[in-house]
């Protein structure tokens, strides 16, 4: 009986591959160390040592935000998790409806529908924002939030339905089957069969949508213009100024930024990875 050896230089390899993986690790921690730290620094040791723990530590970057006018953090975090919440809800709910007739239905048309909602992934969006801005303008939904939502939802749904067809597809289509023996039809199938077994996608799709709403800048700048307030991104960018130098309240900022999709993250990610690896072994 013969045991198996370690092929030569197996253990340096692997020290290596540590080495590799603490140094990536530790260069996407730096960033986030220095924006965590500084929340907590008077702004003369944020200059002085960027680097050091909060000594004295002080909540004081944090209530300056809350309570300075120039922020209106609380006015902004509302409009922001208004527009955040309302486009991801209809990009799930639209995207999940034409996703199931993708997965159900194979065909020219369902082919051609997936080789558009392809090319709309491909396309940036600040190839098509000037014309954007030309449809939004005679119905009345520039600088409105109904605009901005409404350009939202459709350039974020070829990604939901990509997500939900593929998804749909792992769904055995005998559930189909027995909910139609019993009476029901394609909406009663949709909404009471399928539609609760999507969570994984769902929450997938639904982490994915708000990050890229909620971290939006460019999109909310030109289609809300300043009149109708600004969204977290845009307010953090006015908030700096070409002469601002109080770098406490601005990590503070952006500190309490990001904490909505924090939380989002940690309530959905359980199902997050199964949906968004779904049907990526099946054809």
């Amino acid at each position: 009986m013969t045991s198996a050896t370690p092929p030569a230089g197996g253990g340096r390899t692997t020290v290596r591959r540590y080495l590799a993986a603490i140094l990536v690790t530790a260069g996407y921690a730096l960033p986030l160390y220095l924006a965590i730290v500084n929340v907590f620094k008077p702004n003369a040791q944020i200059t002085a040592h960027p680097m050091s723990l909060p000594s004295p530590f002080t909540l004081g970057n944090l209530i300056s935000v809350f309570d300075s006018p120039d922020y209106d953090l609380v006015g902004t975090l509302v409009r922001t998790l208004v527009i955040t919440a309302v486009s991801m809800a209809c990009v799930v709910l639209l995207g999940s409806m034409l996703g199931y007739y993708l997965g159900r239905h194979q065909g020219p048309l369902q082919r051609v529908l997936t080789g558009v909602l392809l090319l709309g992934l491909a396309i940036p969006f600040q190839v098509i924002l000037i014309p954007v801005t030309q449809v939004l303008r005679p119905l009345n939904l520039l600088n409105t939030y109904a605009g901005l939502v409404v350009f939202n939802v459709g350039y974020y749904i070829p990604f939901a339905v990509l997500v939900f067809s593929r998804f749909v597809r792992e769904i055995p289509r005998e559930l189909d089957e027995a909910a139609a023996l019993d009476g029901a039809g394609p909406v009663r199938i949709f909404t009471r069969v399928v539609f609760p077994l999507m969570h994984p996608a769902m929450a997938s799709v639904a982490i994915f949508v708000s990050v890229w709403v909620w971290n939006d800048f460019v999109n909310p700048l030109i289609l809300l213009g300043p009149d109708k307030g600004t969204t977290i991104m845009t307010g953090i960018y006015r908030s700096l100024g070409q002469f601002n130098s109080d770098f406490g309240t601005t990590f503070a900022f952006m500190f309490v930024a990001s904490l909505p999709l924090l939380i989002l993250f940690l309530l959905l990610q359980k199902r997050f990875v199964s949906g968004l690896t779904s049907g990526a072994t099946k054809g």
